[in-house]
């Protein structure tokens, strides 16, 4: 839990690494003072007792709001209870403690600003947009950025600010950070300053090179593979042959050094018949801890409509897929065929585009470019629309407080030139609500229609196939 203006946040510290989901919810003041009771050393009935003091109550509602508390969902799958468990089956001195003091609102602190965070919990840096392979299915803006890369100095400095705010993740993307010949010491840093580093890569790493990992304290690493003959991934990232071996031979290292390992793996016709052996040799490596395939979805800087699979390959695929699941229930997961954002009538797209989960785009955190800038979400790169500010003049705080930031945040409908939002009698509630996705939006209707709606809206004009 983080205080956040007058209310507090609910988070995952590092969900990357968990086999739960990523978990986020406000909490009004009292809530968070609450659940800073459970402290390992109070029972749920002396934590009744107390709220019926603190918040002058009887006891039966006294229980009954604590056990509404308990019931609130914090993601699809859980509610804040699924998270509290006995101070027996754990170590309480390496449990975080909270003092529900630090809850308590200023008297002179603004009120909430919707469903945007007053300091940004979680970001991602991507270090370079060069990368080892060419993959077919490749989402990112490999062309876009031409420039110099930050430098050392700069991320450190970062790294500092991100404390300053709390924050104890980063996540890295791009581009494969071990393309950049100080690769190493940006991790190094990530983990001297006592942040947990996510760290994705289709790198083929030497024996050495993942000894070197293990002496810095790294600990978990995503590879990305898509298929178990090495003939079907050379095909797919397109490098000359004897790439596939070279990354199952990484695979390999890692075990040797006691790093876990997180996949990914992107569902294509080339190797969604292949995926199946992929995840039953998966489900063999005891340093494998969790396996994530996804489908194909629509890019926007080299899409080919070749890439999508078919529903019939998908229906087999998730049929022995669920065989394994079985057998690895916390290891494995798959999504599924996204779908159609364009099917049904307005009813029907309307209920769809009501339950959508929102959209965290400039509500939560921010990505940094490999050259300092600052952008909204992770696939936008390096669209000036939603660029919110530079590191290399502004700190942390001014581009999150920024007025890109804060204009993209709560836009004026008066500035929408054309397209379903300009006359909409839902604007504000939508846009400042669960959000509009600008990345599918961009999918659908184009790079030069920022402004346009997303794609499941019911009003939105049918635009580029998307599955």
């Amino acid at each position: 839990m983080r205080k956040d203006g007058n209310r507090a946040i609910l988070f995952s510290v590092n969900a990357a690494n968990s086999v739960y989901s990523s978990c986020f919810r406000f909490l009004n003041p009292i809530q968070a003072i609450v659940l800073s009771q459970f402290n390992g050393k109070r029972d749920l009935a002396s934590i009744k007792e107390a709220i019926e003091y603190l918040l002058d109550l009887d006891a039966q509602t006294a229980s009954n709001w604590v056990d509404a508390l308990l019931a609130l969902p914090v993601s699809r799958e859980h509610t804040i209870g699924t998270f509290i468990i006995e101070a027996s089956d754990i170590d309480v001195k390496s449990v975080r403690l909270y003092d529900p003091k630090v809850f308590i609102p200023d008297k002179d602190q603004s009120g909430s600003d919707g469903f945007r965070c007053k300091i940004p919990f979680k970001m991602i840096v991507l270090p370079t947009m060069r990368c080892y392979t060419r993959c077919r299915y490749c989402y990112a803006d490999r062309n876009g950025f031409s420039g110099k890369e930050f430098d050392i100095s700069l991320f450190k400095d970062l790294l500092k600010q991100a404390k300053d705010c709390g924050m104890e993740t980063i996540d890295f993307s791009g581009g494969d950070i071990f393309c950049r010949s100080d690769a190493f010491e940006l991790i190094e840093c990530s983990l001297s300053m006592g942040m947990y580093p996510n760290i994705p890569t289709k790198y083929p790493l030497s024996r050495n090179q993942v000894e070197h990992l293990a002496e810095i304290g790294l600990s978990i690493l995503q590879i990305s593979i898509d298929a178990l003959d090495p003939d079907i991934i050379d095909n797919l990232v397109a490098v000359s042959p004897g790439y596939g071996n070279k990354i199952l031979q990484t695979l390999n290292y890692l075990r040797e050094a006691g790093i876990k390992v997180r996949t990914n793996s992107v569902l294509t016709p080339y190797n969604i018949k292949d995926a199946i052996n992929l995840a039953k040799y998966l489900g063999r490596q005891p340093h494998v801890f969790k396996s994530n395939f996804t489908c194909y979805g629509r890019s926007l800087y080299c899409h080919k409509d070749d890439l999508f699979c078919c529903p019939e390959d998908v229906l087999k695929f998730e049929e022995y897929f669920d065989k394994i699941k079985k057998e690895f229930p916390d290891k494995f997961f798959f999504s599924g065929l996204n779908g159609d954002p364009y099917k049904g009538n307005e009813s029907e797209r309307a209920s769809v585009f009501s339950k959508r989960a929102m959209c965290t785009a400039n509500k939560n955190g921010f990505i940094v470019l490999p050259d300092g800038r600052v952008t909204v979400c992770e696939e936008l790169y390096f669209h000036e629309s939603f660029i919110i500010g530079d590191l290399n003049k502004q700190s942390l705080m001014e581009i999150w407080n920024s007025p890109k930031a804060l204009e993209l945040a709560h836009p004026s409908q008066s500035s929408i030139p054309d397209g379903a939002c300009k006359d909409c009698s839902d604007f504000s509630i939508c846009h400042e609500g669960l959000g509009r996705c600008f990345r599918e939006c961009l999918k659908a209707y184009g790079i030069h229609s920022p402004h346009w709606p997303d794609p499941r809206c019911p009003r939105a004009p049918i635009g580029n196939r998307m599955i």
